[in-house]
Order: structure tokens, then sequence, then C-alpha cells
């Protein structure tokens, strides 16, 4: 919770996933304005294939790193990375410590989950606009 609002600043604004204060609602209507006001013809819906489980912690660190300095609270994040899963299979409870193993990974259900995704969706969103595909969309609208 305390978290959140640091990072906030950093996020584009059309970066509707698990934020505060937008939902699934607001981004469609932004899609429907952009193309009945502004007559765009293109519209780019990304969904990164299995995300969650390809993070790279490191990159993700450098991510968090940039706003938070304390060693303590970046010490914390890191362990939530690296906390062995439990999953209820029918042969009876699986433990795996996948995402320690390969560096990669963010376990999912934990309060802090949506905004290490978020952070590292921004990265995509940067790169999207630094290789110019987002210019390039511009133009043909």
């Amino acid at each position: 919770m305390v978290a959140g609002p640091i990072f906030e600043v950093d996020l584009f604004k059309w970066q509707y996933g698990f934020r505060t204060g937008v939902d699934t609602k607001m981004a469609l209507r932004r899609i429907h304005f952009g193309i009945v006001d502004r007559g765009a013809r293109e519209v780019v819906d990304a969904d990164l294939s299995d995300y969650f489980n390809t993070i790279p912690h490191g990159d993700l660190m450098r991510c968090v790193s940039r706003r938070i300095a304390n060693g303590s609270v970046l010490a914390v994040i890191r362990d939530w990375l690296n906390v062995p899963v439990v999953e209820s299979t029918p042969q009876g409870k699986r433990r795996s410590t996948e995402a320690k193993d390969r560096h990669r990974g963010t376990p999912q259900g934990s309060p802090i989950s949506p905004l290490r995704s978020n952070l590292y969706f921004r990265r995509f969103m940067l790169a999207w606009y630094c290789h110019g595909y987002a210019d390039n969309i511009r133009r043909k609208s």
C-alpha cells in the first residue's frame, strides 16, 4: 500500500491493469472515443504470454530501486520474488522454487504482485515508444 503511490507517477496514463481508480470500462471508453472523436483506425491490445512467470528479477529490481533506496525494503521485495510457491494438486501439495531457481517470475496473488507487473510492463511501453511503434500507429490514424 505504501509503495503503490511512489510508483504511480511513473506509470503511463493508459496503463489500466491492476490500478486503483481505473477499470476495464475506462479503458474501453478511451478506445471508443479515440476511434470516434479522433478517427483512429487501429488499436493495439497487448497481452503478454505467460507474463507473470517470465518477468526477470534483475530488471524488475532495477525498476524498483529507481524509486526505493532503503535496503531493507528492497530485501523484502526481493524475498517476495524468491519465495517458494505451494500449489494444491490432485496428488497433494506441490512446492516449487522455480522463480528463485530461474531468477524469473513473480508470484501471483500477493499484495505487491500487481505493482510489480505494472512496473515491468512500463518497461515494455517505454521500449514500444523508443523503437517508434507508437509513432507508426499515430501516422496511420
